[in-house]
């Protein structure tokens, strides 16, 4: 028989107007039913993901041949791209993909070496070609960071352990999360 999400919308979260023992609840539940769910009224400001948005769409606008010196390649996995496949079809978009960085510390510049992950570093636009980038695209990377430690933490009291738990701290320690941006 097909699975309960069959033919349902996906699950919404408010996470403002929930008390949090219901958000848990959701949230095993979602995970458990449906796969996946999506969150509403959560903490990352809406001045920001506008701001996210405006630098977007300005890195995007840049020429392509500015664009190419970010370009990802088999030593980096993080930077612009626009040659992805599927289904051996060339995608009808840019994008950008960068994480965190290996000193987890963004005030170091991306080449350093010590920036550099088992998939690479960050290569993003220097302040002289957009002033704001950086700073905003980083800004909203640690919002959703804080966002994804929070959905993180519902899951694992879902799952009965503490907010504490050894598996958080993991993922604190560890995380490896990525911020793909897309253009079509």
């Amino acid at each position: 028989s097909p699975p309960p999400s069959c033919g349902k919308e996906p699950p919404t979260i408010d996470l403002a107007n929930t008390p949090e023992a219901d958000i848990v609840e959701q949230i095993s539940k979602a995970c458990s039913e449906f796969g996946f769910f999506q969150i509403v009224n959560h903490s990352v400001p809406t001045s920001l993901i506008d701001e996210y948005l405006e630098q977007c769409k300005l890195y995007f606008s840049l020429p392509l041949n500015v664009k190419r010196q970010w370009k990802r390649h088999a030593e980096n996995s993080r930077g612009w791209f626009n040659d992805e496949l599927t289904k051996q079809r060339l995608d009808w978009k840019e994008a950008l993909d960068m994480g965190v960085p290996g000193t987890r510390d963004w005030s170091i510049d991306d080449s350093d070496p010590s920036n550099r992950c088992l998939d690479g570093w960050n290569q993003l636009p220097s302040s002289d070609v957009l002033p704001d980038f950086r700073p905003i695209i980083t800004r909203y990377f640690d919002e959703c960071a804080k966002l994804a430690d929070q959905i993180a933490i519902f899951m694992a009291k879902g799952l009965g352990q503490s907010e504490d738990c050894r598996m958080i701290q993991e993922l604190r320690d560890h995380h490896s999360s990525y911020l793909r941006s897309n253009y079509y």
